[in-house]
């Protein structure tokens, strides 16, 4: 009992000061619940649970527990039905009656950028028939190559297939449509034919394409004055465009865990907002009739503010973008009113704002990876930070022995702020992308410096520059940084076992490890230490995932069966690519070498067996797969001497365990207003 008392005491000291920041929490939790049933709620349902806890709110309006309770209750239904409202929203105002065939169409381009191939993808506010009939709605049309000289603006037409968006490819997959969806797309296709502009029509209203129009340019520039590789990272750096980048530096990044720096962040959002800050306090301390009279730290606060305003309107304000510049705005919104940011506190007001506004952000990878690596490292700044300031006082009267300390400081903190942020994004890691990089602290050490003192600072010069045509002399500086950093991924990439593939966590695996990292952080004192039950759980929840033994495509094309080693592999069979790849990767599987390639099509057409790898019998006319599931080579499926039809089915998978065990896309991402096409 005493140590019951004990937890309790503890619960209420801290919760005075910090369950404030359980608000985003709860508020979250309604989103999450609402984006995990499996059909679209009520919105009757919804209104009638607003109106009991404000009843139950009179009710109880004298008794302050049960009214927290409520408070944290409504939190919880704010969210939910916030996600509910913008979603009903976006399926009415971007519903349309799609043709499903090949149509001529013409429409106005607003923007603009590439795929995973370099072609060109042009997105239209809208399409027309060749007969002038609408297609409501907004869409991705897929070119064939780079898509020559059309602009942003321009107005074209083309013979195009127009679809509905992708769906996901087998059960738990990535949901593509759920992110098209709210993305503000109608629908995506691909061209026939070539492109051809045109002009745009007298009553055709003209459309805001500014910023586009500029990043367009911007990009043309940087690839003007760079060599193609460093182009590209630096056009991610400045305008957020990453579908330039080739696939295989994008594999390097990835696999020497510098990913994080080709997306847009607090790291660079931070760099901009800080060395503009002190740049402007720099010049205009040469100028002490400015200086003295006014206030320069206000000054520079606000330059800030406007580069950083400017720097999240170029990137593209994704959410870590948007994040980082909340948080930034709201510091330098403390220096100009003399008053001291809470980190802490900062974060929640940010996650608060964005999930208000984008409440489908929660879902995405990238909101979970930014504001688990922030909220790690303020949690752990905030427990270390006394430490760090006494350590560099005891040699407070030492120049030169506060300078050594400050130097290894600095790469100190660099590897323990990498292996903080690190674990703190590896669950979502393993969870979104199936990888671990496993020399993250290595590249990070070597590209700091780059990163800090040549990168980022010719990128605000340069964005400085523009204007005046002079970016060219800072870009090619930002250039051989990149070219530097490009050589150290490069190298770390290439080491064994850099990069490592692993299967996901169950979802209520990565929920545990969300809900214990969060209560380890906000709290503080003893009570802090409950939140590693949960972490260690869910970290061990791995050991329930079981691989399927077949995995089967949408319309029976693309069939993958489990090796002897756990491995998938994916059958004979032309084109899906796209579906082979993410089946591959969902279920940590490598690419069979050439010579697998080649024993598995002796093995498809009946000549060889292997048995000791792979448990299929084959003939010319069908082949069985651990002797249950027979695919006679016509198209029919049977599983146990019973059809298996997977039309409708969005895809399956099969366990065949002591009991058989089918999975289809459809029942696991259930009846959402994004997938009813």
């Amino acid at each position: 009992m005493s140590k019951i008392s004990d937890f309790t005491a503890a619960l209420r000291e801290d919760r005075q000061e910090r369950a404030k920041l359980w608000l985003p929490v709860l508020f979250g939790t309604g989103i999450g619940f609402y984006f995990l049933l499996g059909q679209e709620p009520s919105k009757w349902l919804t209104l009638g649970v607003i109106e009991a806890l404000i009843l139950l709110a009179v009710l109880f309006r004298h008794y302050p527990a049960v009214l927290r309770v409520l408070f944290a209750a409504a939190c919880v239904t704010a969210g939910f039905a916030d996600a509910q409202i913008q979603t009903i929203y976006r399926e009415t105002s971007q519903r349309a009656e799609l043709p499903g065939r090949a149509v001529y169409v013409r429409g106005r381009v607003i923007k603009a950028d590439y795929n995973i191939k370099g072609n060109r993808r042009l997105i239209f506010d809208g399409l027309e028939e060749f007969d002038g009939s609408r297609i409501d709605g907004r869409y991705r049309i897929t070119l064939r190559g780079r898509g020559g000289d059309v602009d942003v603006g321009d107005c074209v037409e083309m013979v195009a297939r127009v679809q509905p968006l992708a769906k996901a490819v087998l059960p738990g997959g990535y949901q593509f449509d759920r992110k098209n969806f709210y993305d503000g797309y109608s629908g995506s296709g691909y061209a026939l034919s070539p492109v051809y502009r045109t002009d745009c029509p007298q009553d055709c209203q003209p459309v805001r394409t500014g910023l586009d129009s500029w990043r367009q340019k911007i990009n043309r520039r940087i690839f003007k004055i760079l060599p193609p590789d460093e182009a590209a990272i630096a056009a991610a750096l400045i305008t957020g465009e990453r579908t330039l980048l080739p696939q295989r530096l994008t594999n390097q990044y990835r696999d020497s865990g510098l990913a994080h720096f080709l997306s847009i962040s607090g790291l660079h959002m931070s760099m901009i907002a800080g060395l503009m800050f002190f740049l402007v306090r720099l010049i205009l301390v040469c100028f002490p009739a400015v200086s003295l009279r006014f206030d320069s730290k206000k000054i520079a606060a606000v330059s800030a503010v406007v580069i950083s305003a400017v720097y999240l309107g170029l990137s593209g304000a994704e959410v870590p973008a948007v994040r980082a510049f909340i948080m930034t705005f709201i510091v330098l919104l403390g220096v100009l009113f003399n008053r001291r940011a809470i980190s802490m506190y900062t974060i929640a007001v940010a996650a608060m704002i964005i999930l208000a506004v984008f409440p489908h952000a929660l879902v995405g990878a990238s909101f979970q990876m930014s504001f688990a690596a922030v909220v790690c490292l303020v949690a752990f700044y905030e427990r270390y930070a006394v430490a760090l300031s006494r350590f560099l006082d005891r040699s407070a009267g030492n120049a030169l022995i506060r300078g050594v300390k400050i130097l290894l400081l600095y790469f100190v903190g660099v590897l323990v702020s990498d292996l903080v942020a690190s674990l703190a994004t590896l669950p979502f890691a393993v969870y979104h992308f199936n990888r671990i990089a496993l020399y993250t602290s290595l590249a990070n050490l070597s590209a700091a410096p780059l990163i800090g003192i040549v990168i980022m600072p010719f990128v605000l010069l340069s964005l400085l520059a523009m204007p005046f045509g002079l970016e060219q002399y800072p870009l090619r500086l930002v250039g051989f940084g990149l070219g530097e950093v490009n050589r150290i991924t490069d190298w770390v990439s290439s080491l064994d076992g850099a990069s490592y593939l692993v299967v996901s966590e169950p979802l209520w695996g990565l929920l545990l490890i969300v809900f214990g990292g969060l209560w380890l952080c906000i709290w503080q004192g003893k009570i802090r230490r409950f939140g590693w039950f949960g972490i260690v759980i869910g970290l061990l929840s791995i050991g329930t995932v079981t691989k399927p033994d077949v995995l089967i495509s949408a319309d029976a094309g693309v069939i993958a069966l489990k090796d002897n080693h756990d491995r998938l592999v994916v059958l004979p069979s032309r084109g899906k690519n796209f579906i082979k790849q993410q089946w591959l990767e969902k279920t940590a599987s490598k690419p069979l070498s050439k010579a697998e390639n080649e024993k598995l099509k002796r093995i498809y057409k009946g000549k060889e067996t292997a048995p000791e790898w792979l448990d299929l019998q084959c003939t010319p006319q069908f082949c069985v797969y651990k002797g249950k599931f027979r695919i006679n080579k016509n198209g029919r499926l049977l599983l146990s001497g019973k059809t298996l039809n997977p039309e409708g089915t969005g895809g399956m998978a099969v366990y065949m365990g002591k009991e058989l065990k089918i999975k289809t896309v459809r029942e696991d991402i259930g009846r959402r207003l994004w997938n009813l096409n």
